[in-house]
């Protein structure tokens, strides 16, 4: 992309941050895509952020990355732009609760339709339902592709390190490979591996496959970001 000449916009307050940040690009001439292509960050984000809507936004360790990559992209200053994010962040979390209105329940005297006989009959069926849910429980366990769940990081994050270490955890007994490398797996399920990062975005394969030869697979995609690593944001 050319370069293109910016203005320094001071931030208003009666103005939201979707505004500003739309019309700093605007006025810059930069599409969205562009953006994307220079800051790294997604599409979908960029537009999260010029339309306010955060709940679109992966976890929040990483969006005041995202912001303040953004903002200075647009020659904004950085420190009110994530300031202005987190007090409009913190507005839309504070919902008003809705009060919930309870009909009183009619009640009705059970206590004729009571007998010895019925209680067998419940506990015979409760039996039942209790061994074939057990059954059917199993089954699906064992037909069914494992989980994969990670702990600490999202399915896509930035980071300023050159490593990442990977942990989660998968159905037990189940063999995990990442980007095709097997990763020690505990007799609980649990995994954690290092992964070398290169700048820019990198993909990682997580998959599990159970005895069954089911297989599901997660994709990571993490940014390297080495400027972070020299300014680090304040969280």
């Amino acid at each position: 992309m050319t370069g293109f000449v910016t203005k320094k916009i001071h931030v208003s307050k009666s103005r939201s941050l979707g505004s500003l940040l739309k019309a700093a690009r605007t006025k810059a001439s930069v599409t969205l895509e562009e953006a994307e292509a220079q800051t790294r960050i997604r599409l979908k984000y960029l537009e999260a952020l010029e339309n306010g809507n955060y709940s679109s936004l992966p976890a929040e360790a990483y969006n005041v990355g995202f912001v303040r990559c953004y903002a200075e992209f647009l020659h904004l200053n950085p420190e009110k732009i994530i300031r202005l994010y987190r007090e409009e962040r913190s507005q839309k979390r504070l919902l008003p609760e809705r009060a919930v209105n309870f009909a009183p329940a009619k009640v009705s005297d059970w206590r004729f339709l009571i007998t010895p006989r019925a209680i067998g009959i419940i506990s015979a069926v409760l039996l039942f339902g209790g061994i074939l849910g057990y059954i059917v429980v199993q089954l699906k366990q064992f037909t069914r592709p494992p989980e994969i769940s990670l702990s600490g990081v999202s399915e896509e994050f930035t980071t300023g390190k050159d490593t990442v270490s990977l942990n989660g955890s998968t159905t037990e007994g189940s063999v995990v490979l990442m980007n095709n490398q097997p990763v020690l797996v505990s007799p609980s399920g649990q995994f954690s591996q290092e992964v070398q990062l290169s700048p820019g975005v990198n993909q990682v394969v997580i998959s599990a496959k159970n005895r069954a030869g089911n297989e599901r697979q997660k994709v990571v995609k993490v940014l390297y970001n080495p400027n972070l690593a020299l300014n680090p944001p304040n969280l």
